[in-house]
Formats: structure tokens, C-alpha cells, sequence
């Protein structure tokens, strides 16, 4: 594995990859920040900052990588090269490895360069922010109770009764996700948090709130948590972050959040989208450097499928190939937004519903991450989620698409140049 390390890490030297992806790094840092515009505030040059010049080096390593795994094994096969790799003794998973370490170690170059010169860029970046959702039950559970509801109500269209149960229990998930609550003036709603969090100093609500209508209109409000409140009055249609403090006197439940309407108008919110505890994490450069280490989790797995499609295909083929795999997994998720059940759809869009479903599952692990937009809002990325990402995106997926690459490197050399 270390000679195939080496091999491959000196032919990144001497093309002249890394140097130019370095290059790459830098040059975004200094020039981009002068031609995209922010609101005006720290905060929002800071955000601007991040997506566009963080955001910027992450795709384009992510591109130079794969686009180099794509040609690794398809120019030593076009160079009649790679039957002399494979036949000597070193395993052929070996040879994958240590290509694919020298891509992972390429691109963690650029993710500590662009670290480095985002904590230098970026002045007093205040802590990141635990976040914390309703305690609800998992939409699905609650769309599968809806849906036995609705089969059952003789009100039901035959139509729908007669369609796919997933499509059925895919339109009620998505129902559930952006169900309202509705607060009428002088009313009150609760809704559960995970316990111990009123103790955590700086706690902080964040709420949107949205009339019937959509329109903008004063509020007045008061949330309220264990000894813990704060008073609301302000527009709706606008996120805000309310600190809570302690109250002068009374004391709500301890795992439920109180909302009080005490103005005139009717707002709704989506608890599951629109509403959220807040809690003070560790300073931005431990999310930086997490932020990170998630990029190059990700990077690590299009390299794998960059080095699998490569031991089989062209480099040509194998970098459409890839490029086209990126363009849909990215585009899978719009699709499904707008096309969420499939219950009105032609039959001939069916297989593309079909076909974006299947993607977005494979692709999910990778695609939950979000480090830049994270990064952005200040929200902590949490360990456990590293971890995982960690786990799927560098270690068990690019273990099998290597080991596939392998078998293939084993078997085509010596058929395509027979």
C-alpha cells in the first residue's frame, strides 16, 4: 500500500495537481471576497464569506479529485502500464488503497489551507450553537397513523385508496413535515423539548412565525420554559433568535416550550421547520476544523467511486460517467420536493421518480452533511454526526468500492490488451 501511496502522491507532485489545487485554494480566499457582496454586517459578510469562498474551494477540490481518480487506472491501462502493476506481488486492493490515500492526503492539503485562511479572513466568529427540534414523534410514525385514519374514513377518494401505500405514506410524511400550528390571539401551545435543557445558561428560542395569508404583521408574544421567558414583539415572516431569562415569577413545565399569543393577530409555525432551542457549543475554529473533516469524509468517498469507475471504464467515460452520478445525487432531492408522492404523475415519469428515489437513498449518508452551510449559520456540527459521516463516507463505502475496484483491476488488464 505505501509504494502505491508513493507512486501515486509523487504523480500528483509532478503533474502538477497539488500545486495548482493549492493555488486554486489561496487565490479563491484573496479574490472572491472582492467580487460577491454581503448585507452590510459582520455577520453577514462573515456568512457571505464562508458559502461562497469555503464553499468555492470545497466543490473544486472535490472536482480535482475526481476527476483524477477517474484517470488513474485508465491511463496506466491506456499506457499499457497496469498489467505490470497488478502482477506484481502486492495486492490489487493495495494498489487502490494506497491511490485512493494519496487523493485523500492531496485533498486535506486544500480543506487545512482553506481552514487556515477562513480562521485568519474571518474576524471574531462568535461560538457555534447546539440546536435542539421538538421532541415530536418521528413523522413517519405519525403520517402511518394518518394514514389508517384516512383509509378508513369512507370520505376517501377510491382513487387514493386503490394507490401504492408508499406513495400514500410518502405524501402524509410530507404533510406532516410542514403541518402548522395555528396560535389565535389570547390562545397558548406548548411543545416538548428534550429535559435538562432549561438549566443550560444562554438558552436561546428560534422561531418564524407566518400568518394565514403570508403577509407581514406585528406580534406579540410570550414564550415561556420552566423559570425561563421571553417576551416577543416584532413581524412575522423573519427568523428570530429570543434569549430566554429567568422570569420574575412562575415556573412553566421544565421539557415543554409555552407560547402565549397576546396580540391580534392569528400566526401559525411549522414545529418541526420553524422552531428551535438554542444552546451555546465551542468556539468556531473547533467547528472549522470539523467542518473540515466532514469535506474531506465526502471527498474521500467520490475519490473511491472515482478510482472504481476508472479500473473499469475509460477516463473519458469514467469522468462523464462520475460527473453525471454528482449531477443527479445533487439534483435527486428537487425532484422528490416537487414530485413528493407520485400519485399525479404520468406513468412515463414514474422510472425518473423511480430512479431519483433510489439515488437520494444511496446518496443519503453523503448528502446529509452540510459542513459549509453549518459552518455558515453557526450551527455545531455534533460529534455523533462526524462520526457517522467519518464511518460511512471514509471507511465502509470506499472499502467497497475499492475492493471492487480491485477485482476489476485484476480482471481487465490483461482482456483489454488480449
Amino acid at each position: 500500500m505505501i509504494p502505491s501511496f508513493l507512486l501515486a502522491w509523487r504523480a500528483l507532485v509532478r503533474g502538477h495537481v497539488l500545486t495548482l489545487l493549492l493555488a486554486a485554494t489561496a487565490l479563491a480566499h484573496l479574490l472572491l471576497p472582492a467580487l460577491v457582496r454581503s448585507d452590510g454586517t459582520a455577520a453577514g459578510w462573515r456568512e457571505m464569506y464562508i458559502r461562497a469562498v469555503t464553499g468555492a474551494t470545497f466543490a473544486f477540490t472535490v472536482v480535482t479529485v475526481l476527476v483524477c481518480a477517474c484517470g488513474f487506472f485508465a491511463q496506466e491501462r491506456a499506457r499499457f502500464r497496469l498489467a505490470l502493476t497488478v502482477v506484481r506481488p502486492v495486492p490489487a486492493f493495495a494498489v487502490a488503497a494506497g491511490k485512493w490515500l494519496a487523493l485523500c492526503a492531496a485533498a486535506a492539503c486544500a480543506y487545512l489551507l482553506t481552514a487556515v485562511l477562513t480562521a485568519v479572513r474571518v474576524p471574531d466568529p462568535p461560538a457555534c450553537m447546539h440546536h435542539y427540534a421538538p421532541a415530536l414523534p418521528p413523522p413517519a410514525e405519525t403520517a402511518r397513523r394518518m394514514m389508517a385514519e384516512y383509509l378508513a374514513d369512507p370520505k376517501t377518494p377510491e382513487a387514493v385508496k386503490k394507490a401504492p401505500k408508499s406513495a400514500v405514506l410518502s405524501l402524509l410524511t410530507n404533510k406532516e413535515l410542514d403541518r402548522y400550528d395555528v396560535v389565535r390571539p389570547g390562545a397558548e401551545m406548548a411543545w416538548p423539548f428534550a429535559p435538562g435543557l432549561a438549566s443550560v445558561p444562554g438558552l436561546t428560542v428560534r422561531v418564524r412565525f407566518a400568518t394565514q395569508f403570508e403577509l407581514r404583521a406585528p406580534l406579540a408574544g410570550r414564550f415561556e420554559l420552566a423559570g425561563l421567558c421571553a417576551v416577543v414583539s416584532n413581524n412575522t415572516q423573519a427568523v428570530l433568535d429570543i434569549p430566554l431569562a429567568a422570569a420574575a415569577a412562575g415556573a412553566g413545565p421544565a421539557d415543554r416550550l409555552r407560547f402565549a399569543n397576546t396580540g391580534r393577530e392569528t400566526v401559525m409555525l411549522r414545529p418541526r421547520r420553524d422552531l428551535e432551542l438554542l444552546t451555546p457549543a465551542d468556539p468556531f475554529a473547533a467547528n472549522l476544523a470539523r467542518a473540515a473533516l466532514q469535506m474531506l469524509a465526502t471527498t474521500a468517498l467520490l475519490a473511491a467511486f472515482g478510482l472504481f469507475l476508472s479500473s473499469a471504464l475509460s477516463r473519458p467515460v469514467a469522468i462523464f460517467t462520475s460527473l453525471v452520478a454528482v449531477f443527479v445525487a445533487l439534483m435527486a432531492p428537487s425532484v422528490l420536493v416537487q414530485f413528493p408522492d407520485g400519485l399525479d404523475v404520468a406513468a412515463a415519469d414514474r422510472l425518473g421518480l423511480a430512479i431519483s428515489r433510489g439515488v437520494s437513498l444511496l446518496a443519503a449518508t453523503a448528502g446529509e452533511a452540510e459542513p459549509v452551510s453549518d459552518l455558515a449559520t453557526d450551527t455545531c456540527i455534533e460529534w455523533r454526526a462526524l462520526a457517522r459521516c467519518a464511518l460511512v463516507n471514509a471507511v465502509l463505502l470506499p472499502t467497497v468500492l475499492l475492493a471492487l475496484a480491485a477485482c476489476l483491476v485484476r480482471r481487465r488488464p490483461l482482456s483489454a490488451q488480449s
